[in-house]
Formats: structure tokens, sequence, C-alpha cells
């Protein structure tokens, strides 16, 4: 997370005392500035007026902007009071992640970007996998792919093993980087994923795509795989395109980026 060096990441709101009251007034104040259309500069109610309005306790007002601060959604201006920041462009992709992680629900916008960048890295994934897997990394998917026929034949939710395909796939990049900025992408994703494999037509179609794009892996078939991932996310896009009514945000590309993210 992109902080200033004095300030130090606070731990997850449910390991603190009177977690929930903290995780309910983070939810609470982001949908207090979505309800009201807040703009940045904007001032925010007082400690007392909030926590008055979310129904939790001053002390729970007050961790909860604290963390806000510190995720550079709000600033804190002594004797003056709390301003919200333009969050778009002071606040990280990792504050994203974690609001989301602490019950804060992505605009529709937020979701259509989240996956028009996810594509691209998707894209550069699959092709460096197909560059450089493993004998190894060919076990893990393949162990991945027999879960999920099993969890589909039981009538399971797969968006846990659906997680651990695409974490295997990155894996066998060998770039930890990658590797690593993915992962967050897939805990933001975490619970929309759950939603969308509710529908066991959508859990089939993800597990056929699966084993066909570690067969063009195991072949070392870089363009197919590379195109078969852009259907598979396009496919999610269209899901939650019309779930969520629609965003401002542009389509998966057409023309995915080489194996090197040139264009």
């Amino acid at each position: 997370m992109d902080t200033a060096s004095s300030e130090r990441a606070p731990p997850p709101a449910g390991t603190r005392e009177n977690g929930g009251q903290i995780s309910t007034a983070i939810s609470g104040i982001l949908a207090h500035l979505q309800g009201r259309r807040l703009q940045p500069g904007d001032r925010l109610p007082s400690e007392r007026d909030l926590a008055e309005r979310l129904g939790v306790g001053r002390n729970a007002v007050r961790e909860a902007l604290a963390i806000l601060t510190i995720l550079r959604v709000v600033d804190s201006r002594p004797n003056s009071g709390i301003y919200l920041r333009h969050i778009a462009r002071d606040s990280s992709f990792e504050a994203l992640v974690m609001l989301a992680d602490m019950g804060a629900v992505p605009t529709p916008t937020e979701v259509a970007e989240t996956m028009e960048v996810r594509a691209h890295l998707e894209v550069l994934a699959v092709g460096l996998a197909c560059q450089r897997r493993t004998e190894a990394n060919l076990e893990q998917l393949e162990a991945v792919l027999a879960r999920t026929r099993t969890l589909l034949s039981e009538g399971g939710n797969i968006a846990e093993v659906d997680t651990e395909f695409h974490v295997a796939l990155v894996d066998a990049t060998h770039n930890s980087v990658l590797v690593r900025v993915l992962n967050a992408f897939y805990q933001l994703t975490a619970r929309r994923r759950y939603v969308l494999f509710q529908d066991p037509a959508q859990a089939a179609a993800s597990e056929r795509e699966h084993c066909q794009l570690m067969e063009y892996i195991r072949s070392r078939d870089a363009v197919r795989a590379q195109a078969l991932i852009l259907n598979h996310m396009q496919r999610a896009r269209r899901y939650w395109s019309n779930v969520l009514g629609g965003s401002k945000a542009a389509p998966v590309p057409a023309n995915p980026p080489t194996m090197d993210g040139t264009p």
C-alpha cells in the first residue's frame, strides 16, 4: 500500500476489540459517502453524528475513520474535521481490496474496471505459463481440476477451487510479483465469484474452460490459451454487466497484449 513511511497499516478490523462494530462503522461510512454522493473535498459528519446514524459507539467510528485515513479514503484535518479524498487518485488498489474484505461493496464501475485490468494480466500470465510451466505445475493444475469435478458432482460451489486454479496457473509463470498482483484481484472478487458459481451453468462452463486451458498450457499453445482466457473473462464480464446493470468501463479487449505485455 502506498502510504507515508511514518504510517503503519492497521491490523484487520476483526482482530481488534469491538472489531465487528468497526467493520460495521467502515461499511456504514462508505455507504453514506456513496448514498450522499459526496465529492472530493466534502466534509463528513462529525464522529457523534456518524455514531448515531450507524448505531455504533464513537470509539468504533473513531477507529473506522483512522483506518480510512490510512487507506487514503478520507483526510483528517486538525481543528477542522474529516474530508473525503479523491479516492480514485489518492488511494491504492490494496485499499480497494482491504475495504472489500471489510464489507464495502465495489461500485459497478469498479467491478468493470477491475475486470478490464485483470483481463490483460491474465493474458500475460497464461502466455508466460505456456513458456515456463513445469511438470510440477501441470500436476498442481490437474489436482485442482480433479477437486473441481468432485465438487460439481456433489452440487457444491466451486468458488474456492476456481481461485486455486487461477493461483496455480499464475504460479506456473514463476513470476512472484505477478502472483501477488493477481492474488489481490482474486481476493477482491472472492464474494462475487461465490455468487457467480451458485449458477450451475456458470460453474460447468468455467470447469470446461479450465480443462481446455490446462491442455493448451500443457502443449505450450500460447495463442489459443490467451484467446481462451479472454473468452473466459468476457463471459464473466457479461454476467456481471447484466446483474449490475452495466457500467462506463470498456469491455474486455478483443486484441490482447502479447506474452511480454506489448499491445
